[in-house]
């Protein structure tokens, strides 16, 4: 039985051990990491309050949406870079990063400084439903936030390129670093200085900046010293390769930010700043199913990349077929998962917090379906064959919304619309990536399905 464990889940060529190389290491880190942001949940309500941290969940969310300002840029670099590297193309794989860095600096440099003009004008109170009596704290907490987010769409660019070596693990480590030194600060705040928003912001923002470029001072000047950007090897060109590859990632990315990160703003109108907790809560109990699952998956992305280059199904055929049955041993946890829920509260946030049984059986369903996603999702992704994708999930995205409406308000069921909601309008994940990975590997592949 052992035996046939190991012919089902293990690798026995060079790419298939690197890739669980990487997925034992993340594990581990991610593990660490997933711990960290579970105790910083109490940890940060007890520093402000419930309110407070709903306020800056939705803070968050819209911030996230600015990310779209790298045109899918970060993920073009990815599967480009894998393929000048699969190639063993140095100069190209130089001029891939330098022309990344230089294009997204001074664009992101652009954008932004006209976002933090903009932003001391805005009525942030009236945008987060909040008291006019906030409206001073919530402009400077907006300030921060924005002004770090910017210089992390930059530094954080490592990410990709670490990715791009097949060494996504070493990318999970920066984050479980970030995460337990903000653990570590939030700790010591608790006990020097009264709860603030704004202090909250400047930890939660400025530490993974601060790890993301003492990262990439330390790769560039030694291992990837040869491929560090340089103003020398920017190439036109190459952006315009990069951008045709970014811009379908980019659309891709909108209808994800759309559809994911929209969910706190949408429930801090329609509901309360205690419900945004209660739904983030749920969501991030059954969101450790998805991270566990993104684990054993983000370390194929390049994989894929690689084999696809190289033109090796068999690989590929034999890769998807040992994450689908990962997928049904998940699926199984995250159920087992909804079972102890209400244990799993009340030992997690006490009693400060009540979340609905219904609530969190949706939330694992959502899960689950997009594990089952994910499967193929990354395999495209992989592949750069993403125009299907894009379109099917702006088409989503625009039946989301009123879908959301018509749930929450007409029928009033309550916070489980949003989830249901998203279930509902994952078309391409549940149906059409199956069948789109089938043509694609089958090279029946043509018109959108091959672009």
């Amino acid at each position: 039985m052992i035996r046939q464990l190991k012919e089902k889940f293990l690798a026995k060529d060079a790419r298939g051990k690197k890739v669980q190389k990487n997925i034992i290491v993340i594990i581990i880190l991610q593990g660490i990491s997933v711990l960290t942001s579970f105790l910083l949940v109490p940890l940060t309500i007890d520093y402000v309050s419930a309110s407070e941290y709903g306020i800056w969940l939705t803070i968050s969310s819209i911030v996230g949406w600015f990310s779209l300002v790298d045109i899918g840029m970060g993920s073009g670099l990815k599967n480009k870079l894998t393929e000048a590297l699969a190639q063993n193309d140095i100069i190209l794989a130089k001029k891939y990063v330098s022309t990344t860095y230089i294009s997204l600096g001074v664009f992101v440099t652009l954008i932004f400084s006209i976002l933090l003009a903009v932003t001391c004008f805005i009525d942030w109170a009236v945008i987060l439903n909040q008291p006019d009596s906030m409206k001073s704290m919530l402009t400077e907490t907006m300030f921060i936030v924005v002004a770090f987010f910017a210089m992390r769409m930059i530094v954080s660019l490592i990410s990709m390129i670490l990715t791009a070596h097949m060494l996504p693990a070493a990318s999970t480590a920066i984050n479980t670093a970030s995460n337990l030194l903000t653990l570590i600060v939030i700790l010591i705040l608790t006990e020097l200085i009264p709860g603030d928003l704004r202090v909250l912001a400047l930890v939660l923002s400025g530490i993974p900046v601060l790890i993301y470029i003492l990262v990439t001072i330390i790769l560039f000047s030694k291992k990837y010293k040869k491929i560090s950007p340089s103003w020398k090897y920017f190439d036109k060109r190459e952006m315009k390769s990069l951008l045709n590859l970014g811009v379908g990632f980019f659309f891709i990315k909108i209808s994800m930010i759309l559809l994911f990160q929209t969910s706190n703003i949408i429930i801090i109108h329609w509901f309360t700043n205690e419900d945004v907790v209660v739904y983030n809560v749920a969501y991030k109990l059954f969101s450790v199913a998805f991270i566990m699952f993104d684990m054993l998956v983000q370390p194929y992305w390049t994989a894929f990349t690689d084999a696809w280059v190289k033109k090796d199904n068999e690989w590929i055929q034999d890769s998807i077929a040992k994450l689908l049955r990962i997928w049904k041993v998940i699926s199984l946890c995250c159920i087992i998962v909804l079972l102890l829920s209400p244990i799993i509260y009340k030992i997690w946030i006490g009693d400060s917090v009540h979340i609905p049984f219904i609530l969190s059986a949706v939330m694992c369903l959502y899960f689950i379906c997009r594990c089952y996603g994910g499967t193929y999702n990354m395999f495209i992704n992989g592949t750069g064959k993403i125009r299907i994708q894009s379109i099917t999930l702006a088409i989503m995205t625009l039946l989301y919304f009123p879908l959301a409406y018509f749930l929450a308000k007409i029928l009033n069921i309550g916070l489980i619309a949003i989830p249901l909601s998203l279930i509902a309008t994952d078309i391409y994940s549940l149906f059409i990536a199956r069948i789109h990975y089938k043509r694609l590997l089958s090279n029946s592949a043509t018109g959108l399905w091959n672009k």
